[in-house]
């Protein structure tokens, strides 16, 4: 038996540093750059891998730039939190985010669907730098298809 889906947004994959990540919270009194690692992305929400705990349930704003996807005065709600020595997995659910913005991250989310398909179904020149996906893309197929354009 097939399992529902329960997500409204598809996630992508987005293993992207960012170098400062500035997260804002007025009730837990933070206000801190920080680095981060982006582990996926969708336009509900996202994953972030930091050194810093954030407690479940707390509003936080963020800004920054991933690979050319500005998320700025972006807001959410923490809703997981796991940790591991000194480093957390924190979870957000976006509560405010720019139309343009989650348009545009929906697009990156069908590109990236489109290219599993033509992978899967071995079409050749998969990769195009036109790729909405593109600069977040750390898929084998990329790697050859730089190293050819190179």
């Amino acid at each position: 038996m097939e399992e529902e889906e329960r997500r409204k947004h598809r996630r992508i994959p987005a293993i992207s540093v960012v170098k400062e990540a500035l997260i804002e919270s007025p009730e837990l009194n933070i206000k801190t750059e920080i680095p981060a690692i982006v582990s996926n992305l969708s336009a509900g929400g996202m994953a972030l891998i930091t050194f810093l705990s954030i407690p479940l349930n707390a509003l936080v704003s963020l800004n920054f730039n991933l690979d050319g996807l500005r998320l700025k005065d972006v807001e959410g709600k923490v809703v997981r939190v796991a940790g591991k020595k000194k480093t957390y997995l924190i979870v957000i659910a976006f509560t405010k985010i720019k139309d343009e913005v989650k348009n545009r991250i929906n697009m990156m989310a069908d590109a990236f669907d489109l290219c599993e398909t033509r992978i899967m179904t071995g079409e050749k020149d998969v990769c195009s730098t036109e790729c909405t996906y593109y600069e977040l893309c750390s898929k084998p197929i990329k790697v050859v298809t730089d190293r050819e354009n190179n």
